[in-house]
Parts: structure tokens; sequence; C-alpha cells
């Protein structure tokens, strides 16, 4: 990979380089990539491959949701919570057996929520794995 390219100046509190256009604050990272490539597509965020905040080389930049950015997060170790999913978050009401069951069975979902004493919501996001990861 080329070698960061970063910005000198003022510095946000998370370490993005900053600077005032067209009237306001704007991060340095994204000005470079919109210079590049042009607008940023609306719900997108610019990332860093390189996982340097101050940088603004352009080959180190892609796009991506703030989902995206969450994983890319958690998976490189920056996450300030750890992300327990499945059985290993403390919170969790069901195992990934009942999960799995749960995608299996087709009664209504109002049934499966009073049954495994979880809100419908729950049954719903498992369902059309939103939650739990993929089958």
């Amino acid at each position: 990979m080329t070698p960061c390219i970063e910005w000198p100046f003022a510095r946000s509190k998370d370490g993005y380089g900053q600077a005032w256009v067209d009237g306001r604050v704007a991060y340095m990272h994204r000005v470079a990539w919109q210079k590049a490539h042009g607008p940023i597509p609306d719900g997108m965020c610019v990332l860093h491959r390189c996982d340097n905040p101050p940088c603004m080389n352009v080959d180190h930049l892609f796009l991506g949701t703030k989902a995206d950015n969450n994983r890319d997060m958690r998976s490189k170790g920056r996450s300030r919570v750890p992300h327990y999913s499945g059985e290993r978050n403390p919170a969790s009401k069901l195992t990934q057996a009942q999960v799995e069951a749960i995608r299996a069975d087709d009664r209504i979902l109002r049934e499966v929520a009073v049954d495994y004493g979880v809100h419908l919501s729950t049954i719903q996001r498992i369902r059309r794995q939103r939650t739990w990861g993929a089958k």
C-alpha cells in the first residue's frame, strides 16, 4: 500500500484532519474523496483502509455504510465496547438452537414470540436475518 498522506493542521478530538470549507468544518478525508471521485452518496461514509484518521490518501479510502464502518471497526479491534453476538451476548434471551428452530417454525410471529418469551419484532428480525446473522 502507498504511504499515508496525513493532514498536517487541525484535527478533531478523534484525530481526523479538519478545516473550514465553504463556511463550515469539514473532515479532510471526505474532502479528498470528493475531489477525486465526486459527491459522496447520501447515507455513505468515507472509510480508511489504513485506519489512520488524519490520512487523506484517496488510495486508502473507500465508501461504505455506517454498518460497514462499524463492522470494519469491530473486525480490526477498534471498538470501545466489545461486540458479543449470539449466545455470547450477556443480554441474549435465546440460544443458537432456538434461533434455528424459530427460522424453521412457520407459525405466525405472535405465537412464536409468546412461546419463546420475546417480542414479536425479535422473531421478525431473526426470520429476516437482520439479527443472529445468516443461517
